[in-house]
């Protein structure tokens, strides 16, 4: 190996590739193990993967290569590099939780191979490694073999082998096909990483029958190069070599210079994007880095594009380059902040919104991303109560920060608002009240900065003709707002009284986005908040309703405006709205408590029983399904848990070992999270929780994967005893059990949203399984468990009573008589003290 084959432009070609790549795999593979504490990549290159393993919070890295690369070349200035003869054996004194050493070991001489495991073996007993195969082609590839050839050296040295990534990643094309071809782990009995990998399923052994397999993308290669020599045989052949010889000679005179190369691509590129072409400005873009690599400008452009776009993962792996090139402007740490959010990695995400926002304090689009991103799983209470201190502290500072002097600071702060809400605020747990009176006068204030002329109030209607209700969502398709009580109130309301107009505010369509259109008197469809408002304005409505505010900017932005003379809030998201400009928040008798109306901004209406029109699906089990729940045996008695992990507060989780260690065959399942690092948060908790108790979680708790309609069914349908969340109840969880007549054992909270479980049970007339504490919650639990004469009679009583909450005219009569009295249309004669 040399500096003459192994130069900067060598180098620079990697570089692309290998940082992607790194991201896929590295991600992966820390997600499943955890994050080590210093890694050495032998072979590193100019550190692509070491930096990769920095952003993602490795604290050491150590990157060991010839003596022609240099502690200057690394991408990462953190990582610390030392020459080295990769050719003889190296001994460091120290060893790493994870060794590196990808696609190198083919550009050393045959006879060095043993010396070259030798020093990854020294390094450490996990070892991330892979080489070319057979017959690859690439520069100086003089140590090509069968991945066979490899592992066999490493066997001998007391490694198991792991096939990690090929099985999920032998198609994806983020990923070179050199890494998804040759990239497997080498652990040895006893390392930690060994022991992540065994429990969560995957095979450590040493069998190499399947791993001598090419790629296609790699065949196809060496097919192509086997035709283009064929088609220059002989003398040809000869001819084409020493021309090609002579050009790589060549100092590039009457070639086009890489700087007007890559002006005229981003030119090209910004008249694409003028064109709304945005697929082709980007890849004109990916075009340009091809040539530059280190091009900040290329890579800030194509990472803007990308967010846009929603690529989120490319955006990524962009901005975090950018980030290493130049390291003081917020946009960088703001595009790479929102892409990790939407790729599920919160933590990383706020870290680097956090740096985006000291740089840049006025930054309304890091500062909103901030301050929503405050909510994860908490492994205690005082971390949760440290998490609404430190919600409420970035709240005041996105409020002071807000400018809405000029025409830029207001459309920005428009945009800024849309990123994210504070959807998960009330899954803490507490009274949220005044922080949500404090984000929703933030966001009217935005709003009438933009539309003054949508501010003022507004005169009720003529008293003739019928009431006409605007219902605003975002969730007018297979979705628990539109099951929850958008279709009851489509299909209820007397239309001989009540004219109903549906808005909606996103593009999905399904078979109920059809439903809900013939349904309605009039349906418009918009992402354009700006012609929304002018829209549901010029409609004249007498009422307008909005099922879920929270949880989606659109109908977020929407309420904050005057668009009608009375405008109302339901509990599709079941915490106040804060907001000056919504008057009326339509709830339930049933769940709310005696105090309910202190919790609310907008007046509290309690409509009769749990508040709305609920038509059973008439599902069943699906016997197509093939869901697979790990641990689980067929003759576990099993508890389902099937809330979002955040709803499980962690002073509550010494109810499940409680239960466990009464119940000898209980397995509790619970389902994953869409962001992995909440899941491994809460499972760290859960397994705490039971080795205080001197119990091995594994032995009782599952995580089953997110799930479709038809394994949620086939879920329902193994369950024996349904677990309700504490302080959040379920609701659409709830009445999607009920089909298949399982037991409900529910505590209710202090709020209303941790109240609909036992709303729906004492609607049932089944009040045995209300438990008034946490003791006896369990005790529930643990008798439903044990005496199955109880657990068949409770079922049976599920089975009798469940048709009490189904089609209740009483609750649509509640809500034609509060429509009527709001819309000044009559005295609301009727209106019951229970609507007060």
């Amino acid at each position: 190996m040399g500096d003459m084959l192994y130069g900067q432009d060598f180098y620079d070609s990697q570089i692309y590739g290998s940082l992607q790549s790194a991201q896929v795999y590295l991600y992966q593979l820390f997600s499943v193990w955890g994050v080590p504490g210093a890694v050495a990549d032998l072979g590193c290159g100019r550190g692509a993967w070491l930096a990769t393993c920095r952003d993602l919070g490795v604290k050491r890295c150590v990157g060991i290569d010839g003596d022609w690369n240099s502690q200057a070349d690394m991408l990462d200035p953190n990582i610390e590099f030392h020459p080295a003869d990769l050719e003889k054996s190296i001994s460091l004194t120290e060893s790493f939780d994870l060794a590196i050493s990808l696609e190198v070991a083919e550009h050393l001489k045959p006879e060095s191979s043993d010396a070259f495991v030798e020093s990854l073996s020294g390094l450490s007993g996990a070892i991330l490694f892979g080489a070319a195969f057979i017959g690859q082609p690439g520069v100086n590839h003089i140590n090509n073999r069968l991945h066979s050839f490899w592992a066999e050296k490493f066997f001998a040295r007391g490694y198991l082998l792991c096939d990690f990534f090929r099985p999920s990643f032998w198609s994806d094309d983020r990923v070179e096909p050199c890494y998804r071809q040759n990239t497997f782990l080498y652990v040895k009995p006893g390392h930690s990483l060994h022991s992540a990998l065994v429990s969560r399923g995957y095979v450590c052994n040493q069998d190499v029958r399947f791993i001598d397999c090419v790629h296609p993308a790699i065949y196809l290669g060496l097919l192509k190069e086997f035709i283009k020599l064929e088609q220059t045989a002989g003398a040809g052949r000869q001819e084409l070599s020493l021309r090609g010889l002579d050009a790589s000679e060549d100092t590039g005179a009457g070639l086009p210079d890489k700087r007007d190369n890559l002006d005229v691509l981003f030119e090209q590129a910004k008249a694409q994007l003028a064109l709304n072409q945005f697929h082709d400005a980007a890849d004109t873009y990916r075009q340009a880095l091809a040539l530059e690599p280190n091009n900040p400008e290329g890579l800030l452009r194509l990472s803007h594009l990308l967010l846009q776009a929603k690529c989120y993962e490319e955006c990524f792996h962009h901005a975090r380059h950018f980030l290493r090139l130049v390291q003081d402007l917020p946009i960088g740490y703001y595009l790479a902040g929102h892409a990790a959010r939407e790729l599920g990695r919160w933590q990383e995400s706020r870290l680097l919104l956090l740096r985006a926002v000291e740089l840049d304090p006025g930054h309304i689009f890091a500062r909103v991303l901030c301050c929503m991103s405050s909510f994860t799983v908490c492994m205690n209470q005082a971390e949760t109560a440290s998490m609404m201190r430190t919600y409420a502290a970035e709240l005041e500072e996105l409020i002071r920060n807000t400018g809405l002097d000029t025409a830029e600071q207001i459309n920005d702060a428009v945009v800024g608002i849309g990123a994210l809400t504070p959807f998960f605020l009330p899954y803490l747990g507490g009274n949220v009240k005044d922080l949500q009176v404090k984000y929703g006068s933030w966001i009217c204030s935005i709003m009438a900065a933009k539309f003054p002329q949508f501010t003022d109030p507004l005169p009720q209607r003529s008293s003739t003709g019928k009431i006409k209700i605007g219902i605003v969502s975002n969730y007018f398709y297979n979705h628990s707002n539109w099951k929850i009580p958008i279709k009851g109130w489509l299909e209820q309301l007397d239309r001989r009284l009540f004219s109903i107009h549906s808005v909606y505010t996103d593009e999905i369509s399904d078979q109920a986005t059809e439903q809900a259109r013939s349904l309605s008197d009039s349906f418009l469809q918009s992402c354009d908040t700006d012609a929304l408002a002018a829209g549901i304005y010029d409609q004249n409505f007498d009422v307008l309703i909005y099922p879920g505010i929270g949880m989606d900017a659109a109908t977020l932005k929407l309420a904050a405006l005057r668009l009608a003379p009375v405008q109302c809030a339901s509990w599709g998201h079941p915490v106040t709205t804060g907001m000056p400009t919504v008057d009326y928040y339509i709830s339930s008798d049933l769940m709310e408590p005696e105090n309910g109306d202190e919790r609310y901004s907008e007046k509290l209406v309690r409509l009769p029983n749990l508040s709305i029109w609920y038509e059973p699906s008439g599902r069943t089990f699906d016997e197509s399904s093939n869901l697979v729940i790990p641990g689980l045996e067929e003759d576990d008695v099993m508890f389902l848990c099937s809330q979002n992990l955040l709803k499980y507060l962690p002073q509550y989780d010494f109810i499940f070992p409680a239960i466990a260690g009464q119940v000898i065959n209980a397995r509790f399942v619970f389902i994953s999270s869409y962001v992995q690092e909440l899941t491994d948060k809460f499972l760290q908790r859960i397994y705490l929780a039971f080795q205080q108790r001197g119990l091995d979680a594994a032995k009782y708790v599952s995580m089953a994967p997110q799930l479709n309609e038809a394994d949620f069914s086939a879920l329902n349908a193994r369950t024996d005893i349904f677990l309700d969340s504490i302080e959040w109840s379920g609701c659409n969880t709830v009445f999607e059990s009920l089909p298949f007549n399982k037991p409900v054992v529910t505590m209710p909270g202090a709020f209303m949203r941790g109240r609909h479980a036992y709303a729906i049970l004492k609607m049932m007339g089944i009040k045995e399984t209300i438990a008034a504490n946490v003791e006896e919650y369990i005790a529930i639990a643990v008798r439903l468990a044990n005496d199955k004469q109880w657990l068949d009679k409770i079922s049976a009583r599920v089975s009798c009573n469940k048709h009490k909450i189904y089609r209740d005219r009483e609750s649509m009569e509640g809500l034609e008589t509060f429509l009527i009295k709001i819309s000044g249309r009559s005295s609301g004669e009727g209106y019951s003290e229970t609507l007060r």
